[in-house]
């Protein structure tokens, strides 16, 4: 008939409260009662729901009224529409079902169902609706007779000490999110600061090949554009003084020609007149050394003037310079604007490949027996929520450096990554820890649910729908984002993850805030 699917961490079920407390002092045969009957809450998660609902108990002949508060489980918000059903099942006879179309607030709907007759049952909750689908059994119950049968079996309790109350309407309006204490794979690491660097060899510094006047190509070089190798990024127009236009390269070369072939000619002549005895042998010896630096010369000069026809385009007068990237990458840095003049060597632009990168973590002298041989880290990043993480699928182990730092004592232990997503940007500062040991099962939370409060870590836990409590915990080995946890919060637990410091403060105030809805 019904068939859920359950996936409840746990059920609270907290007596006495104050909500939903059956304000009448008459039980069902109108006799007058000193006191009120308890109030009931369940607390329920799902894969994709929260479920926090409030009721008085379930008496037979008597209209029950639930205060069903409903959050979306992934991101802390009330569902602000759809139909919620609430299904009362029984031994031996139909089930019973209250249902109502759409919430009376945002997140709150109250379905009524009246119980017909006494004993064991079972609450079952759905929803659907365009923000959230789901069902599952919220568990077993017990329909009373009446008035005094609930009473003698519900202890109306105080809350018990230490209990912070926080509604679901403050955290609906805050940023909020709790996540069940279990366990995961950790690794224990060592803890380093780093930075993100080019890899060796992938960063390339252009620079003006000549004195002269810049003019950049069209389109224009942008930062962030990504550049191919030999890909030209703009020309100079030599200067026509200091000897580096090629019509003084050119005559270069024809003096040294020339004077190259003086040399010889002298050197043929002083062979002729040492062979008749006519002059004596080191003449010969003195010709050859004139003419083998009268060819260097000439090949010096020959070279300069082919260096500058390898870069140059154009011809006659109007002869350039084209600088190029000597790799494919990304231009990281641009300092050459169109009619701006340069000197030889100038920097002009920085093309960095970015495909790849360098982890260069800074370890301390102490930790580095620990690291060698290790092969995988993981880092964080301001402005990234999840961590970053280099093994062998993505990364390796470049280098342990063999030199300790004077001043930091500290060693660089450089990663090799992947970066085509293009997260990493050069000069990023991280938080790393290099895994070391083997990884192992253990009890975890997420790091941002541990709160350092007086110099201790502690976790707000949501023991009811809106009642937490403050746990001192003990802590493990950190790994991935998570710590281990050996004292302090037990598994199936929820730990607040996003609010928490809210919740401290709700904590300090010691003030109970009214309740922004009807219990």
């Amino acid at each position: 008939m019904y068939r859920f699917e359950v996936f409840a961490v746990a059920m609270l079920v907290a007596c006495g409260n104050g909500h939903d407390h059956d304000k009448s002092k008459k039980d069902d045969h109108g006799h007058g009662e000193p006191a009120e009957l308890p109030g009931q809450s369940v607390t329920r998660w799902s894969e994709r729901t929260e479920l926090f609902m409030e009721f008085p108990p379930l008496i037979v002949g008597k209209e029950t009224r639930f205060a069903t508060h409903v959050t979306v489980d992934a991101n802390g918000k009330p569902v602000t529409g759809g139909a919620v059903t609430i299904t009362l099942a029984m031994t031996g006879a139909a089930p019973l079902a209250g249902t109502v179309n759409a919430p009376a607030s945002p997140g709150i709907f109250r379905p009524t169902l009246t119980p017909t007759q006494a004993g064991p049952c079972e609450l079952a909750f759905e929803i659907s609706g365009p923000q959230l689908t789901d069902s599952f059994v919220i568990g077993p119950c017990q329909v009373f007779a009446d008035g005094a049968a609930a009473r003698a079996a519900l202890k109306d309790e105080p809350e018990p000490a230490g209990r912070i109350t926080y509604l679901k309407e403050q955290a609906w309006k805050t940023d909020f999110a709790t996540v069940a204490v279990a366990e995961h794979d950790l690794q224990d690491g060592v803890r380093a600061t780093g930075e993100i660097r080019p890899v060796a060899g992938k960063e390339a510094q252009v620079t003006a090949p000549s004195a002269g006047r810049v003019s950049l190509v069209e389109p224009v070089p942008l930062l962030g554009m990504p550049i191919k190798k030999n890909q030209i990024l703009a020309s100079v127009s030599p200067r026509v003084t200091g000897g580096t236009d090629r019509p003084t390269l050119a005559a270069d070369v024809g003096a040294a020609e020339a004077e190259a072939q003086a040399a010889r000619t002298q050197l043929e002549r002083a062979q002729r007149l040492v062979a008749a005895q006519a002059a004596p042998a080191k003449t010969v010896d003195e010709a050859t050394t004139r003419l083998k630096i009268a060819e260097a010369r000439l090949a010096g000069v020959r070279g300069r003037l082919a260096q500058f026809d390898a870069g140059a385009s154009g011809a006659g007068g109007g002869r350039v310079f084209q600088v190029r990237s000597p790799i494919d990458g990304t231009l990281t840095a641009t300092a050459a604007a169109s009619g701006q003049g340069v000197e030889e060597g100038q920097h002009l632009f920085t093309v960095i490949d970015l495909d790849r990168v360098w982890l260069v973590a800074k370890v301390f002298e102490p930790d580095v027996p620990r690291v060698e041989g290790a092969v995988s880290a993981r880092f964080t990043i301001e402005g990234y929520e999840e961590p970053f993480t280099v093994d062998p699928s993505n990364g390796r182990l470049v280098t342990v450096g063999r030199v300790v730092d004077p001043s930091t004592r500290t060693v660089p232990v450089i990663f090799e990554l992947d970066n085509k997503a293009g997260k990493l940007r050069i000069g990023n500062f991280t938080k790393t820890v290099i895994a070391t040991g083997a990884p192992r099962k253990a009890l975890a939370i997420p790091d941002r649910a541990i709160v350092d409060d007086g110099g201790r870590s502690v976790a707000y836990v949501m023991v009811e729908g809106e009642s937490f409590e403050r746990r001192v915990l003990r802590l493990g080995i950190r790994s991935h984002g998570w710590t281990e946890v050996l004292d302090g919060v037990a598994a199936g637990e929820r730990v607040v993850t996003k609010g928490a410091y809210e919740i401290k403060l709700a904590s300090a105030s010691g003030a109970v805030p009214a309740h922004g809805h009807a219990h």
